[in-house]
């Protein structure tokens, strides 16, 4: 008995241990173990949160992207109006890349204008004057157009000019030139950055009194080709020269020729028996060629001297080989203008189209930062209302050849023009004509043109 008690305390005793010991064992687990779970509990909620953390500043982000939204202003859509299709065709691609290239030269490369995005929408008229109206009120009602730039044709430019302001928006005319547009045919809502064929006729006029006592002309029978004739006949006149034919005020001493003429002969014929001294060219698009190729055969370079308006450089290349020797006014040449932007210009568009700027790209160009800076005066108002204020407070702005400066009263852009030589067509790098003179914009100032209710603007 006395042996079972003693095993029976034995027992009891094991028993009492390993309660106390199974008691004590939970509470050094839970001590040892728990900052190890909420270690990696801490982790796993630190990871998970990371995620959520940065979906919340991207949606903070996709929530500031309207806001940056809201402050880029509201879309400028310009309506660009050229021919590359028509008669005059051989002119459109130089205007609308010297246009392209001028927004990108004006905005920086951002193509936005007082916090708003410029859109441009390019319509072929195809130099029909009926296909101009039709297309600046597509551009104006049905594609929000603001702006009009154009036309390659003074024709198309006239047609369009009403339509501008009976929709109350700016029409800035490049690079039809006739004089009518800031004329007789004044809007208001009409500017231009083009010259005016009167400027022209000062240029060359002037020039060509040294050269001969009498003239005769020949001109193509549109808008251009009249107001380019009848911009010289009082500039000679005045200057002391005779017109030997058709000798009016309505005629202007000009032959006049359709401008789809392929045979000059008949008219030529007319310019060789006037027996006139010198013979002015006025003429635009491909018709040149043939027209100098046939005086050449007929021996009009021979028999009198000759004065035009030298051409784009395709065709000096292609029509002015028989009139090596010739003078008159060139527009653009892009070895004339010695300044910076002409020097962007020139590597800009041979970097981006592998040639050099043509005839009518620097007027393209000057068109592209008439509009920007006239709207960065306004701070992107592109009213009418607006930009005439601007425009005309004796605004000028320099560009591929220098200063320009817009005439308030009539919007007449008076700009430096070139008196030149043809000195060959075979230049690899188009350096076709030498500099006579370099005329000022002052020195191109035509006389104020403006008629009827617009008269009174005239100083």
């Amino acid at each position: 008995m006395k042996t079972k008690r003693t095993l029976w305390i034995i027992l009891s005793v094991l028993l009492v241990s390993s309660l106390l010991l199974a008691a004590c064992a939970p509470e050094t687990a839970e001590v040892t173990e728990e900052p190890t779970v909420e270690e990696e509990t801490t982790v796993e909620e630190e990871e998970e949160a990371a995620p959520e953390e940065e979906s919340e500043e991207e949606m903070e982000e996709e929530e500031a992207e309207p806001e940056e939204e809201e402050e880029t202003g509201e879309e400028l859509v310009i309506g660009l109006m050229t021919d590359k299709s028509g008669a005059l065709a051989i002119y459109g691609p130089s205007q609308t890349q010297g246009f392209y290239l001028g927004l990108d030269y004006a905005t920086g490369g951002t193509m936005e204008v007082a916090g708003r995005p410029i859109r441009v929408i390019e319509k072929d008229n195809a130099s029909d004057p009926e296909t101009g109206v039709s297309q600046a009120r597509e551009l104006i009602e049905a594609e929000g157009a603001e702006i009009l730039v154009g036309n390659i044709s003074s024709g198309v430019a006239l047609a369009v000019s009403p339509v501008a302001e009976e929709n109350d928006v700016i029409f800035i005319a490049e690079p039809a030139a006739a004089p009518q547009i800031t004329g007789a045919n004044f809007s208001p809502n009409t500017f231009r950055t083009s010259r005016t064929s009167y400027q022209d006729a000062l240029v060359m006029g002037n020039g060509l009194l040294e050269m001969g006592d009498t003239f005769v002309q020949i001109a193509p029978d549109y808008a251009f080709g009249i107001g380019s004739a009848c911009s010289f006949y009082p500039v000679v006149k005045e200057g002391g020269g005779e017109f030997v034919l058709n000798d009016t005020a309505e005629e202007c001493g000009t032959i006049f020729a359709p401008i789809d003429t392929a045979d000059f002969t008949p008219y030529i014929n007319q310019i060789l028996d006037s027996g006139a001294d010198v013979v002015i060219v006025t003429w635009a698009g491909a018709g040149f060629a043939p027209l100098f190729q046939q005086m050449s055969q007929l021996g009009v370079f021979d028999e009198m001297v000759v004065g035009t308006g030298v051409g784009d450089n395709q065709t000096l290349a292609a029509g002015y080989a028989d009139a090596i020797g010739s003078v008159g006014v060139q527009v653009y040449h892009y070895t004339l203008p010695d300044n910076e932007i002409n020097d962007w210009l020139v590597e800009a568009h041979q970097d981006e189209y592998g040639t050099p700027p043509d005839l009518w790209a620097a007027g393209g160009m000057m068109a592209a930062i008439m509009v920007v800076d006239g709207l960065e005066a306004t701070e992107g108002d592109s009213s009418a209302d607006a930009l005439i204020e601007v425009y005309e407070d004796d605004f000028q702005f320099e560009g591929p050849k220098g200063t320009v400066i817009i005439r308030p009263y009539d919007h007449v852009a008076l700009q430096n023009l070139y008196f030149v030589e043809v000195d060959n067509v075979t230049d690899p790098e188009l350096k076709f004509v030498e500099l006579l003179q370099n005329f000022s914009p002052e020195e191109t100032a035509p006389p104020c043109q403006l008629t009827d209710e617009y008269a009174d603007r005239c100083p």
